[in-house]
Protein backbone atom coordinates (compact mmCIF):
# COMPACT_ATOMS: atom_id res chain seq x y z
CA UNK A 1 0.00 0.00 0.00
CA UNK A 2 1.66 2.96 -0.76
CA UNK A 3 1.04 6.03 1.33
CA UNK A 4 -2.53 7.23 2.44
CA UNK A 5 -2.86 11.05 2.62
CA UNK A 6 -5.95 12.89 4.64
CA UNK A 7 -4.97 15.98 4.71
CA UNK A 8 -2.21 16.44 6.79
CA UNK A 9 -2.47 12.91 7.38
CA UNK A 10 -0.41 9.96 6.69
CA UNK A 11 -0.95 6.65 6.87
CA UNK A 12 1.16 3.95 6.07
CA UNK A 13 0.88 0.34 6.40
CA UNK A 14 3.44 -2.17 7.82
CA UNK A 15 3.54 -5.78 6.96
CA UNK A 16 4.26 -8.01 9.67
CA UNK A 17 3.72 -11.08 7.40
CA UNK A 18 2.63 -10.79 3.87
CA UNK A 19 1.46 -15.06 3.47
CA UNK A 20 -0.58 -16.20 6.28
CA UNK A 21 -2.32 -19.02 5.18
CA UNK A 22 -5.40 -20.97 6.57
CA UNK A 23 -7.52 -24.27 5.84
CA UNK A 24 -10.78 -22.54 4.40
CA UNK A 25 -13.36 -24.73 7.23
CA UNK A 26 -10.25 -23.82 9.95
CA UNK A 27 -10.67 -20.22 9.32
CA UNK A 28 -14.47 -20.00 8.70
CA UNK A 29 -16.61 -23.23 10.03
CA UNK A 30 -19.49 -22.83 7.99
CA UNK A 31 -18.40 -22.17 4.97
CA UNK A 32 -19.88 -24.03 2.04
CA UNK A 33 -17.66 -25.55 -1.22
CA UNK A 34 -19.59 -23.35 -3.56
CA UNK A 35 -18.51 -20.16 -1.51
CA UNK A 36 -15.10 -21.50 -1.20
CA UNK A 37 -14.85 -22.06 -5.16
CA UNK A 38 -16.53 -18.66 -6.03
CA UNK A 39 -13.98 -17.08 -3.84
CA UNK A 40 -11.54 -18.76 -5.99
CA UNK A 41 -12.60 -17.91 -9.08
CA UNK A 42 -13.56 -14.21 -8.01
CA UNK A 43 -10.44 -13.08 -5.80
CA UNK A 44 -8.06 -15.49 -7.41
CA UNK A 45 -4.88 -16.64 -5.75
CA UNK A 46 -3.07 -13.67 -3.58
CA UNK A 47 -6.59 -14.48 -1.69
CA UNK A 48 -6.98 -18.10 -2.18
CA UNK A 49 -4.19 -20.78 -2.74
CA UNK A 50 -5.29 -22.05 -6.70
CA UNK A 51 -3.14 -25.49 -5.42
CA UNK A 52 -4.30 -26.11 -2.19
CA UNK A 53 -7.64 -23.99 -1.31
CA UNK A 54 -6.14 -22.72 1.40
CA UNK A 55 -7.60 -18.83 2.25
CA UNK A 56 -4.17 -16.30 2.22
CA UNK A 57 -4.58 -13.82 4.98
CA UNK A 58 -1.45 -10.76 5.93
CA UNK A 59 -0.75 -9.66 9.36
CA UNK A 60 -0.88 -5.74 8.76
CA UNK A 61 -0.15 -3.11 11.25
CA UNK A 62 -0.68 0.48 10.44
CA UNK A 63 0.53 3.84 11.12
CA UNK A 64 -0.49 7.06 11.61
CA UNK A 65 1.15 10.55 11.37
CA UNK A 66 -0.73 13.78 12.24
CA UNK A 67 0.31 16.34 14.03
CA UNK A 68 3.83 15.48 14.80
CA UNK A 69 2.82 12.47 16.60
CA UNK A 70 3.23 8.97 15.41
CA UNK A 71 0.37 6.29 16.42
CA UNK A 72 0.78 2.89 15.81
CA UNK A 73 -2.72 0.82 14.95
CA UNK A 74 -2.39 -2.97 16.35
CA UNK A 75 1.12 -3.90 16.64
CA UNK A 76 0.67 -7.68 15.08
CA UNK A 77 1.60 -11.40 16.80
CA UNK A 78 5.33 -10.43 17.91
CA UNK A 79 8.36 -12.73 18.21
CA UNK A 80 8.73 -16.27 20.19
CA UNK A 81 5.74 -15.42 21.74
CA UNK A 82 4.69 -19.28 23.11
CA UNK A 83 1.27 -20.40 21.54
CA UNK A 84 1.34 -24.20 21.30
CA UNK A 85 -2.29 -24.89 20.93
CA UNK A 86 -2.37 -21.71 18.24
CA UNK A 87 0.21 -22.95 16.16
CA UNK A 88 -0.62 -19.93 13.74
CA UNK A 89 0.41 -17.99 16.06
CA UNK A 90 3.02 -19.92 17.61
CA UNK A 91 7.12 -18.67 18.12
CA UNK A 92 7.26 -16.18 14.99
CA UNK A 93 10.53 -14.67 13.78
CA UNK A 94 9.91 -12.22 11.44
CA UNK A 95 12.03 -8.75 10.78
CA UNK A 96 8.94 -6.33 12.18
CA UNK A 97 10.90 -3.85 13.88
CA UNK A 98 13.20 -3.63 10.56
CA UNK A 99 9.92 -3.17 8.63
CA UNK A 100 8.71 -0.41 11.14
CA UNK A 101 12.39 1.36 10.22
CA UNK A 102 11.94 1.04 6.66
CA UNK A 103 8.66 2.49 7.32
CA UNK A 104 10.61 5.66 8.86
CA UNK A 105 9.53 4.91 12.16
CA UNK A 106 11.55 3.85 15.36
CA UNK A 107 10.26 2.51 18.30
CA UNK A 108 10.93 5.15 21.07
CA UNK A 109 9.49 8.07 18.36
CA UNK A 110 5.79 6.27 18.73
CA UNK A 111 3.55 8.45 21.10
CA UNK A 112 0.28 5.80 21.20
CA UNK A 113 -0.24 2.17 20.86
CA UNK A 114 -3.97 0.88 19.84
CA UNK A 115 -5.18 -2.23 20.47
CA UNK A 116 -8.56 -3.05 18.31
CA UNK A 117 -8.85 -5.72 20.81
CA UNK A 118 -6.42 -8.39 22.20
CA UNK A 119 -5.88 -11.34 20.17
CA UNK A 120 -2.56 -12.27 20.01
CA UNK A 121 -2.34 -11.35 16.33
CA UNK A 122 -3.29 -8.15 17.05
CA UNK A 123 -1.05 -6.97 20.48
CA UNK A 124 1.94 -9.10 20.37
CA UNK A 125 4.57 -6.80 19.83
CA UNK A 126 3.07 -4.52 22.21
CA UNK A 127 6.66 -6.70 23.79
CA UNK A 128 9.47 -7.52 23.05
CA UNK A 129 12.19 -9.87 24.81
CA UNK A 130 15.05 -8.50 26.16
CA UNK A 131 17.30 -9.88 28.36
CA UNK A 132 14.58 -13.01 29.18
CA UNK A 133 11.93 -10.38 30.43
CA UNK A 134 9.22 -8.98 27.92
CA UNK A 135 9.39 -5.26 27.65
CA UNK A 136 6.96 -2.28 26.01
CA UNK A 137 8.78 -2.33 22.82
CA UNK A 138 7.32 1.31 22.19
CA UNK A 139 9.22 2.66 25.73
CA UNK A 140 7.93 6.29 25.23
CA UNK A 141 3.99 5.21 23.74
CA UNK A 142 0.63 5.35 25.53
CA UNK A 143 -0.68 2.23 25.03
CA UNK A 144 -4.46 2.33 24.58
CA UNK A 145 -6.83 -0.80 25.71
CA UNK A 146 -10.46 -1.03 25.69
CA UNK A 147 -11.46 -1.09 29.43
CA UNK A 148 -13.87 -4.37 28.66
CA UNK A 149 -11.66 -5.92 26.30
CA UNK A 150 -8.65 -5.89 29.10
CA UNK A 151 -11.34 -6.30 32.02
CA UNK A 152 -12.07 -9.83 30.03
CA UNK A 153 -8.55 -10.83 29.27
CA UNK A 154 -7.14 -10.57 32.60
CA UNK A 155 -9.96 -11.99 34.00
CA UNK A 156 -9.56 -15.37 32.20
CA UNK A 157 -5.76 -14.61 32.64
CA UNK A 158 -6.41 -14.96 36.62
CA UNK A 159 -8.82 -18.03 36.10
CA UNK A 160 -5.54 -19.69 34.89
CA UNK A 161 -7.66 -22.00 32.47
CA UNK A 162 -7.29 -25.39 31.52
CA UNK A 163 -8.09 -25.27 27.91
CA UNK A 164 -5.18 -25.19 25.96
CA UNK A 165 -7.17 -21.99 23.62
CA UNK A 166 -7.92 -20.13 26.66
CA UNK A 167 -4.74 -20.56 28.25
CA UNK A 168 -2.76 -19.27 24.77
CA UNK A 169 -4.87 -16.46 25.10
CA UNK A 170 -4.61 -15.86 29.20
CA UNK A 171 -0.68 -15.93 28.14
CA UNK A 172 -1.19 -13.03 25.82
CA UNK A 173 -2.11 -10.90 28.72
CA UNK A 174 0.73 -12.18 30.62
CA UNK A 175 3.20 -11.58 27.94
CA UNK A 176 2.01 -8.50 25.86
CA UNK A 177 -0.43 -7.08 28.04
CA UNK A 178 0.66 -7.30 31.72
CA UNK A 179 4.16 -6.10 31.34
CA UNK A 180 3.13 -2.74 29.67
CA UNK A 181 0.57 -2.03 32.96
CA UNK A 182 3.66 -2.91 35.02
CA UNK A 183 5.47 -0.16 33.16
CA UNK A 184 2.72 2.29 33.45
CA UNK A 185 2.57 3.10 30.09
CA UNK A 186 -1.67 1.77 29.61
CA UNK A 187 -4.55 3.30 29.60
CA UNK A 188 -8.14 2.05 29.60
CA UNK A 189 -10.58 3.62 27.20
CA UNK A 190 -14.32 3.23 26.44
CA UNK A 191 -15.92 2.59 23.35
CA UNK A 192 -15.96 5.99 22.20
CA UNK A 193 -12.19 8.00 22.70
CA UNK A 194 -10.96 10.39 20.90
CA UNK A 195 -7.33 9.90 20.24
CA UNK A 196 -6.06 12.88 18.25
CA UNK A 197 -7.90 16.22 17.34
CA UNK A 198 -5.38 19.01 16.23
CA UNK A 199 -4.26 20.26 12.92
CA UNK A 200 -7.17 19.30 11.21
CA UNK A 201 -7.22 15.57 11.63
CA UNK A 202 -9.20 13.65 14.35
CA UNK A 203 -8.65 10.09 15.42
CA UNK A 204 -10.80 8.56 17.46
CA UNK A 205 -12.44 5.18 18.96
CA UNK A 206 -15.61 3.31 18.18
CA UNK A 207 -17.01 0.30 19.35
CA UNK A 208 -17.43 -2.72 16.59
CA UNK A 209 -18.37 -5.87 19.11
CA UNK A 210 -18.92 -9.25 17.76
CA UNK A 211 -15.26 -10.69 17.05
CA UNK A 212 -14.78 -9.98 20.68
CA UNK A 213 -17.04 -8.05 23.53
CA UNK A 214 -15.17 -4.67 23.41
CA UNK A 215 -13.36 -5.09 19.95
CA UNK A 216 -12.73 -1.40 19.07
CA UNK A 217 -12.65 0.59 15.40
CA UNK A 218 -10.04 3.35 14.84
CA UNK A 219 -11.45 6.45 12.24
CA UNK A 220 -9.37 9.15 10.54
CA UNK A 221 -10.61 12.36 9.49
CA UNK A 222 -8.53 14.31 7.27
CA UNK A 223 -8.77 16.30 4.19
CA UNK A 224 -12.72 15.73 3.67
CA UNK A 225 -11.71 11.77 3.69
CA UNK A 226 -12.24 9.25 5.94
CA UNK A 227 -10.71 5.58 6.66
CA UNK A 228 -11.43 3.64 9.17
CA UNK A 229 -9.36 0.80 10.44
CA UNK A 230 -11.43 -2.40 10.99
CA UNK A 231 -9.23 -4.82 12.61
CA UNK A 232 -11.28 -7.93 13.19
CA UNK A 233 -14.61 -7.22 12.05
CA UNK A 234 -13.80 -8.62 8.69
CA UNK A 235 -11.41 -11.16 7.99
CA UNK A 236 -10.84 -12.30 4.32
CA UNK A 237 -12.77 -10.64 1.15
CA UNK A 238 -14.60 -13.44 0.31
CA UNK A 239 -16.83 -12.30 3.67
CA UNK A 240 -17.84 -9.40 1.62
CA UNK A 241 -20.37 -11.86 -0.69
CA UNK A 242 -21.45 -13.59 2.24
CA UNK A 243 -21.01 -11.01 5.26
CA UNK A 244 -22.90 -13.86 7.43
CA UNK A 245 -20.22 -16.34 7.40
CA UNK A 246 -18.56 -16.20 10.64
CA UNK A 247 -14.94 -16.82 11.45
CA UNK A 248 -13.85 -19.27 13.89
CA UNK A 249 -12.70 -17.00 16.89
CA UNK A 250 -15.86 -14.77 16.63
CA UNK A 251 -17.21 -14.47 20.24
CA UNK A 252 -20.71 -13.70 19.25
CA UNK A 253 -21.15 -15.00 15.29
CA UNK A 254 -24.48 -13.14 15.34
CA UNK A 255 -23.33 -10.23 16.84
CA UNK A 256 -20.07 -10.31 14.69
CA UNK A 257 -22.23 -10.78 11.74
CA UNK A 258 -24.76 -7.07 12.53
CA UNK A 259 -21.25 -5.58 12.95
CA UNK A 260 -19.93 -6.63 9.45
CA UNK A 261 -23.04 -6.02 7.49
CA UNK A 262 -23.15 -2.29 9.16
CA UNK A 263 -19.61 -1.70 8.58
CA UNK A 264 -20.24 -2.64 4.50
CA UNK A 265 -23.10 -0.47 4.52
CA UNK A 266 -21.28 2.62 5.96
CA UNK A 267 -18.24 2.43 4.08
CA UNK A 268 -20.36 1.94 0.71
CA UNK A 269 -22.92 4.77 1.90
CA UNK A 270 -19.98 6.88 2.69
CA UNK A 271 -17.10 6.20 0.18
CA UNK A 272 -15.05 5.29 3.42
CA UNK A 273 -11.03 4.13 2.81
CA UNK A 274 -11.32 0.57 4.57
CA UNK A 275 -8.06 -0.61 5.80
CA UNK A 276 -8.27 -4.34 6.99
CA UNK A 277 -6.07 -5.69 9.43
CA UNK A 278 -5.50 -9.11 7.51
CA UNK A 279 -6.21 -8.64 3.71
CA UNK A 280 -2.75 -9.17 1.97
CA UNK A 281 -1.64 -5.80 -0.05
CA UNK A 282 -2.44 -3.39 -0.85
CA UNK A 283 -5.05 -3.72 1.83
CA UNK A 284 -6.69 -0.74 1.60
CA UNK A 285 -9.90 0.20 -0.42
CA UNK A 286 -13.55 1.20 -0.90
CA UNK A 287 -16.81 -1.01 -0.60
CA UNK A 288 -19.13 -1.18 -3.21
CA UNK A 289 -22.55 -1.93 -2.90
CA UNK A 290 -24.76 -3.26 -5.75
CA UNK A 291 -28.46 -3.81 -4.84
CA UNK A 292 -28.05 -6.37 -2.07
CA UNK A 293 -24.30 -7.42 -2.21
CA UNK A 294 -21.08 -6.03 -1.93
CA UNK A 295 -17.56 -6.15 -3.20
CA UNK A 296 -14.20 -4.36 -2.16
CA UNK A 297 -12.56 -1.92 -4.85
CA UNK A 298 -8.80 -2.17 -3.36
CA UNK A 299 -6.81 1.29 -3.83
CA UNK A 300 -3.78 1.21 -6.11
CA UNK A 301 -0.39 -0.29 -4.70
Amino acid sequence: MNDLHLGEAAISRVTELERWPFISKELFPAITDEIAERAARDLGPRFVDAVTGELILSINCYVIRAAGRIIVVDSGNGNFKERPALLAHHRFDTPYLERLAAAGVRPEEVDVVVSTHLHPDHCGWNTRLEAGRWTPTFPNAVYLFGRSEFEWLEALFRSDPDDPVLADLAHTFADSVEPVVRAEQAVLVGEEHVVLDEGGVRVSLRGMPGHTGGHLAVDVYGGGRHALFSGDVIHHPLQFAVPELAQGGDQDPEQAARTRRALMEECAADRTILLPAHFPGPAAGRVIREGGRFSFDWLPD
